[in-house]
């Protein structure tokens, strides 16, 4: 007969006892009724909070240039034809008169002191005739005849008797004073170069010649013309010394 071991034998008993409902016997293993029991479930572990990094401080001035407004498309190209623009509007800007120096600055000293109550201020006219806009280089094409007149004035000619250029048609009709026996050869030739070059836009070569010779010391501008024997010839003369013949 063969031995059954110890250990079948408390397990069998242990199974008995649990189907009919009895207590195990006392010396059941331990093991026997742990069998029995329900295993505990496995303890699992909560997870790991997230942690989101905070955003790395913006410069106030990255943030300004996100905050500042766009340029529409439109206004981009308005932009580049800005330059374009202030080119064309600097091109329409009238130019400053340039300063007058040596026998112009004389004259215009002269012509404000002398001539613009009667010719305005600046050669439109008054009771004088007007002297700008190219009509003293109307009345007088030539720079002598224009000369022999402001030296003679309206009352030497004559009332009636025609003077400038005969094709415009003018004669004295009295208030011109002659300036002759009151202003220096160089304040007279220096008025009359203002009217034409400075009021009436003529070519300003012939006071350059005129300093230039003035200060060669090759032209002599002292004292003062005579009313009474001036003649064309005689300026025309006074003018061919000089290097540039305006006449």
């Amino acid at each position: 007969m063969t031995e059954i071991p110890e250990h079948l034998l408390k397990r069998a008993a242990a199974a008995r006892a649990a189907k009919s409902g009895e207590a195990p016997p006392a010396d059941t293993p331990a093991e026997a009724t742990a069998a029995t029991t329900p295993a505990e479930a496995p303890v699992v572990a909560a997870p790991a909070p997230v942690v989101v990094a905070a955003p790395e401080p913006v410069a106030p001035y990255i943030a300004a240039h996100h905050a500042r407004p766009k340029v529409p498309w439109w206004a981009a190209s308005a932009l580049l034809l800005l330059p374009l623009w202030a080119f064309t509007y600097v091109g329409t800007l009238e130019r400053p008169p340039q300063e007058a120096t040596g026998v112009l600055a004389e004259g215009d000293h002269v012509y404000g002191a002398r001539c613009a109550s009667c010719h305005g201020a600046t050669g439109g006219g008054g009771s004088g005739h007007a002297l700008a806009d190219g009509e003293v280089l109307v009345t007088f094409p030539s720079i002598a005849d224009h000369v022999v007149w402001v030296v003679q004035g309206s009352d030497t000619v004559g009332l009636g008797n025609a003077y400038g250029d005969p094709a415009r048609g003018r004669t004295v009709a009295g208030g011109m004073p002659g300036w002759g026996d009151v202003l220096t050869k160089e304040e007279l030739l220096g008025v009359v170069l203002h009217e034409r070059a400075r009021l009436s836009g003529s070519d300003d070569a012939l006071a350059e010649a005129i300093d230039a010779a003035v200060h060669g010391g090759t032209l002599d501008l002292d004292g003062h013309f005579d009313p009474l024997t001036i003649t064309a010839q005689e300026i025309d003369d006074l003018l061919a010394s000089t290097s540039g013949d305006d006449h």
